[in-house]
């Protein structure tokens, strides 16, 4: 091959592919640590809600690029948690990413919490029916453009965090409607739609 646009856009293609196996190796091996009961994983005390306000500062750049606002808490509420810092804000990230992915522009992404519980809700596409009790199983993904660059594997791996913290996570989906998401603790609640 001697054409230099040519070679260029395949070089690029090769690099757009490579950085998609790259995320992929890296989410595999996130989920197997997380499944590995042998793996620590930090128990410090720490509040939970720094950690929420820390992922909608990340999740907030994400927005901007839509021109979607993200509703915050009303009020502050210090929630003592035994846990890994890092790794629960990857939890909430994961679906503040997703909400943001899915939603039209210029919507809203409305986040609220109380002592057992974080509820974000968004104004996207929603999930189908069919696909609910799928969405947290390893490499299942949504056909859609807003979704061609996931691995599959971003809910498996929030779930694998949720499940080491003793966290819930709960979903209630209408296509056209929204999706909710609420991460509970503390207390048994009970759901139709409970994934974990």
């Amino acid at each position: 091959m001697t054409d230099p646009d040519l070679v260029k856009e395949y070089v690029h293609q090769m690099l757009i592919e490579t950085q998609g196996l790259h995320r992929l190796v890296n989410d595999l091996m996130e989920l197997a640590r997380l499944q590995n009961t042998d793996f620590p994983i930090e128990n410090a005390p720490l509040n939970l809600q720094d950690v929420l306000m820390d992922a909608l500062r990340s999740a907030e750049r994400l927005a901007q690029a839509k021109s979607i606002s993200i509703e915050k808490p009303s009020k502050a509420i210090a929630v003592a948690f035994q846990g890994d810092y890092a790794r629960l804000k990857q939890m909430l990230l994961i679906v503040l990413d997703n909400a943001v992915k899915f939603s039209p522009p210029k919507t809203t992404l409305r986040v609220d919490m109380n002592e057992h519980s974080i509820t974000i809700r968004d104004e996207g596409c929603g999930i189908p029916k069919e696909d609910l009790p799928f969405i947290f199983d390893r490499f299942h993904k949504s056909r859609t453009e807003e979704n061609r660059q996931g691995s599959g594997l971003g809910l498996a791996i929030a779930r694998g965090i949720a499940e080491r913290h003793g966290i819930r996570i709960a979903i209630d989906s209408r296509e056209k409607r929204g999706t909710t998401v609420r991460f509970q603790w503390g207390q048994l609640v009970s759901s139709e739609n409970e994934t974990v």
